[in-house]
């Protein structure tokens, strides 16, 4: 049986039998949204102009390098639109079974997910995490929340830049399962 929370319309909550998941998606940024809308006007624009030119040649080795060109330029292409792709259906996954706690982060073209086995969990919490960010050609110190756990080897941090409200939402979550006991929390949670 599969049961299906929404929290805010943003992170969805999908339980199953052995597995929770919860899916993150990404905050629309306007302001790149706007900027890979006038790019793919500018690489279309670029595109046809190699491809008039390439047409009108007569002479093989020319052709042949602006195709090549051309080729470079698809490539590029491709980069962008894996781009414009994650803007709009770009998301950040939390799987939790008994065995393992796994963090998933599905990119276009590849996949980064990491593995935790579910005893080495200890201290989950909310956080804010502190990081750099260019604005107006001054570095600032910025903040987001986060959710954190530590683990033998290292800390782990994800769900960067989600509200609030949604860390606790999803920690509440985290903490109705079955998978995790409740010595794995932290008691105090830094928001």
């Amino acid at each position: 049986m599969t049961k299906n929370i929404e929290y805010n319309n943003r992170v969805r909550v999908i339980t199953k039998k052995d597995v929770l998941e919860i899916r993150i998606p990404l905050k629309k940024n306007t302001t790149a949204l706007i900027a890979m809308i006038v790019a793919t006007f500018a690489w279309i624009f670029i595109l046809f102009v190699f491809v008039r030119i390439t047409l009108s040649l007569h002479f093989f080795w020319y052709k042949a390098g602006l195709i090549l060109a051309i080729l470079a330029w698809f490539g590029l292409g491709m980069l962008g639109a894996s781009f414009f792709v994650w803007l709009f259906f770009g998301r950040e996954r939390i799987l939790l079974n008994k065995e393992f706690f796994i963090t998933d982060k599905p990119l276009v073209f590849f996949y980064r997910r990491n593995f935790y086995t579910v005893s080495e969990i200890n201290n989950l919490r909310t956080d804010i995490e502190i990081y750099k960010a260019n604005r107006n050609g001054n570095w600032t110190d910025e903040q987001r929340t986060v959710i954190k756990f530590d683990t033998l080897s290292k800390q782990v941090t994800f769900a960067r830049g989600i509200a609030k409200e949604e860390a606790e939402f999803i920690l509440l979550q985290l903490a109705k399962s079955a998978f995790l006991k409740k010595e794995q929390f932290a008691d105090v949670h830094k928001i």
